[in-house]
């Protein structure tokens, strides 16, 4: 619909120049003429705007913008003082002047009028599901008319309103704050030129003072108990023998001679009766032992 009523208009208005297209990655199809710095657009041509907005400078004063991924065609009468407009999905801002003439936007669903004399700065957006934004900008001073173009309904939008008609329906007007129209770019971040910060070094951790308390001090002379075992029935070293070795304390040692016993008279006449005999035998042992006794406590004292 929007493509035959450009086309119609076209042929009718004639091909007069419309303004220049100022753009980074914008596509012109229809009778374009080069100038400098940039390229002048004819009537009945169309701007599909890339990633980027794009920038339509009018002969006759003032701009639109195309936003990005908007295809807009635009068309003019032969004096330039009628101009109609044109989108299918996507949104444009006007930033114009109209004198005494009149512009139409024409939208999937609307035909939207910017009647003169006045100041026109609106953001015009339409949507793939048949939504249709239309917001006042900044410095606006005029109304626009918007009419259904398969009805006879039609909605005034006030110079400082925002109105959204839902599913291409006037009666479904709704005054929403959506931020339709070109969505300004994020500004770009640059980091700032600052010297970097280098940390400065640790101190020095500071010198233990040494402590004033005396040391303590091994000793020089270490007595140390070790256990004896000792078995009867088992031959050891002889006493001399265990004295050099098992010698560990400082003490002087007390040496004892052992020698034979001494038989006195009793002892002899009493040799051979049995149980003399075996009386004087454990007399003997009785003393052996008494004797060892007394040698390993002197060597150990």
């Amino acid at each position: 619909m929007v493509a035959v009523l450009l086309a119609v208009a076209s042929k009718a208005m004639g091909q007069s120049p419309v303004g220049q297209i100022f753009a980074s990655d914008a596509t012109v199809k229809g009778s374009v003429e080069l100038a400098a710095g940039g390229a002048r657009v004819m009537s009945g041509s169309w701007v599909s705007a890339g990633e980027s907005t794009a920038l339509l400078k009018l002969d006759r004063g003032g701009e639109v913008r195309v936003c990005p991924r908007t295809t807009l065609s635009v068309a003019t009468s032969q004096s330039g003082r009628d101009m109609m407009l044109g989108i299918s999905v996507g949104g444009i801002e006007t930033h114009y002047t109209v004198s005494a003439a009149a512009d139409s936007i024409v939208t999937p669903d609307f035909r939207i009028l910017l009647a003169g004399p006045g100041r026109f700065d609106f953001a015009i957006e339409a949507g793939k599901s048949g939504d249709t934004c239309v917001r006042a900008l900044a410095n606006n001073a005029s109304s626009l008319i918007v009419s259904e173009l398969m009805g006879d309904a039609t909605y005034q939008v006030k110079p400082d309103e925002q109105v959204v008609f839902h599913n291409g329906r006037l009666a479904t007007a709704e005054h929403a704050n959506v931020n339709c129209g070109c969505v300004a770019p994020a500004p770009v971040m640059r980091a700032a030129e600052t010297p970097p910060v280098i940390p400065e070094a640790a101190p020095a951790p500071a010198p233990k003072a040494e402590s004033r308390e005396p040391k303590a001090e091994l000793p020089a002379h270490v007595e140390v108990d070790a256990p004896f075992v000792f078995h009867a029935d088992e031959p050891g070293p002889s006493p001399l023998e265990g004295a050099v070795t098992l010698h560990v304390a400082h003490k002087p040692l007390q040496l004892v001679v052992l020698g034979p016993p001494v038989a006195d008279e009793a002892e002899r006449a009493n040799v051979r009766q049995p149980g003399v005999e075996k009386a004087a035998n454990k007399a003997k042992e009785s003393r052996f032992f008494g004797r060892v006794k007394a040698f390993f406590a002197a060597l150990f004292r």
